[in-house]
């Protein structure tokens, strides 16, 4: 996880509240990341659960952010409101010290290994600073499905634990609601429940002493009703974001053959159209969905899955169609969850299902094929070469299209053909390393085996390469490799 040495400590409240203040390093899919760490003593006489600010350092001066929320959760604690994971807390504009855009937090589980110098009674609370609005989507749809995006965003499973200034941000509020099939439905956050998709079943969990909450939550549920989960601690969760063609998942280090996938949401549907309550009319079945199930039961499978959660036993209802065979509910062990006790060094995966390779750090498919979606054109060369992607293939279908990514590549190839065409070499592999960041000109990176292009050619061909136009981008940077075979020439 990385490691910590003690800076200081800030008493904020004398003999109530101080900040333990470390400096660390957190082992990310870039390198060492230096933070800086802010561990809060006090909260928990009041019943609430400690805090970990963790902050990756810029260069700027030390933030204050974590002091003056400390002050805050001290204060509801006091007066009894308490947070858990799962819960958020908003306020407006300005923002924290740190950066203006943050509108809220979302507090989470922390790692297993926390590189924290102070001893805590219970696994304290990380609180993870929101940007604009991720805030409102973690309101309304959960705080799973923002987190997901978060840790194919670090590439880090299941989530960062840190907040990193100046990150992008990981969604449009405005564009995420026009696309998810959320909107429509009400919803029910209930951070204790776990989903889970395994094989040909779909289960939902939860500890014992919340079965009476989930209880209470399914009879005053409408018929049509959206359940908001929280992290499975699964080796793998699905992440969707507006645009995606199909499903995909993050990945712990060591994950890629997991049968089991964390589900971000439930949407279920009691009975059928024309037929309300009676359930009868409409055979059940279920469907995946964005980084979800939707399933549609009769009344009398809902009132079993009822009756089950109220009696804590477990339960398994069959559906004879849809993407899962069967729904089934059993309590869950108390055990900490299997991929929260593997997360470590190397938990930087972020692969779509079908493409999981175990590579933590590039996914590698052919050229001309990226999901099935960028291709080359009918004039392109005719060995595409392969891509090499440096960034997640969420953030790179999240910042440009398949269309526009198709026809820079094709562009690339056919500068790289016309230069090397007729030219006496030594190159049989051409790697080309692209940047590409929001309103940003190409920036590029050339190497080559096992001898480099002449000099004349590889300073042209930079020069040309940096001068295209690049695709639309935005949101984030995004980088990938372009591997060419380079054909030899005739003597």
């Amino acid at each position: 996880m990385g490691s910590a040495l003690p800076v200081g400590r800030e008493i904020l409240i004398p003999g109530e509240l101080s900040v333990a203040i470390d400096e660390g390093g957190i082992r990310t899919a870039g390198g060492m990341l230096p933070a800086l760490l802010y561990t809060t003593d006090g909260l928990e006489r009041h019943g609430q659960r400690e805090m970990v600010f963790a902050v990756a350092r810029t260069g700027a001066p030390a933030p204050g952010y974590p002091l003056t929320m400390a002050r805050t959760v001290h204060r509801f604690a006091a007066e009894g409101r308490l947070v858990d994971a799962g819960d958020v807390s908003v306020f407006g504009r300005p923002g924290v010290d740190l950066d203006e855009r943050v509108t809220g937090f979302v507090y989470a589980d922390p790692p297993a290994a926390l590189p924290s110098t102070v001893d805590l009674p219970r696994p304290p609370l990380i609180a993870l600073p929101l940007l604009g609005g991720e805030t409102a989507v973690v309101q309304r749809f959960g705080h799973a499905r923002v987190l997901a995006l978060l840790g194919a965003q670090e590439r880090y499973y299941p989530h960062p634990w840190w907040f990193r200034p100046g990150r992008a941000a990981v969604l449009d509020d405005a564009e995420f609601r026009a696309a998810t099939m959320l909107s429509r439905a009400p919803a029910y956050n209930l951070p204790f429940l776990r989903v889970v998709h395994d094989g040909d079943r779909l289960e939902l969990s939860c500890a014992a002493e919340d079965l009476p909450s989930l209880a209470d939550a399914m009879r005053e549920a409408p018929e049509v009703c959206a359940y908001l989960p929280g992290l499975a601690g699964t080796p793998k969760t699905y992440v969707w974001a507006p645009g995606q063609s199909g499903p995909a998942a993050i990945v712990a280090p060591g994950g890629e053959r997991a049968t089991r996938l964390a589900c971000n949401f439930l949407l279920i549907v009691r009975g059928a159209p024309g037929a309300p309550g009676s359930g009868d009319g409409q055979a059940p079945t279920s469907r995946q969905v964005e980084d979800g199930f939707a399933v549609l039961l009769t009344g009398a499978m809902h009132a079993r899955l009822l009756q089950a959660v109220e009696a804590g036993r477990p339960v398994e209802i069959g559906l004879p169609g849809g993407a899962v065979r069967a729904v089934a509910f059993r309590v869950a062990s108390t055990d900490p969850p299997a991929a929260a006790q593997q997360a470590g060094p190397d938990a930087v995966n972020a692969l779509p299902p079908d493409l999981l390779n175990g590579v933590p750090a590039a996914t590698t498919m052919a050229g001309g094929d990226l999901r099935g979606q960028v291709r080359p054109s009918a004039d392109a060369p005719r060995d595409p070469g392969r891509i090499v992607l440096l960034t997640s293939e969420e953030r790179l279908r999240q910042a440009t299209t398949p269309a526009e990514l198709a026809d820079f590549l094709d562009r690339v190839r056919r500068v790289v053909d016309r230069l090397f065409a007729g030219v006496r070499h030594h190159t049989e592999e051409l790697m080309v390393e692209f940047r590409l960041g929001p309103g940003r000109p190409v920036e590029v990176r050339i190497m080559a085996r096992p001898e480099a292009p002449p000099r004349e050619l590889q300073v042209v061909l930079e020069r040309q390469l940096q001068a295209l136009t690049p695709p639309t981008i935005r949101y984030s940077e995004v980088a990938f490799q372009l591997h060419l075979p380079i054909a030899t020439p005739r003597r």
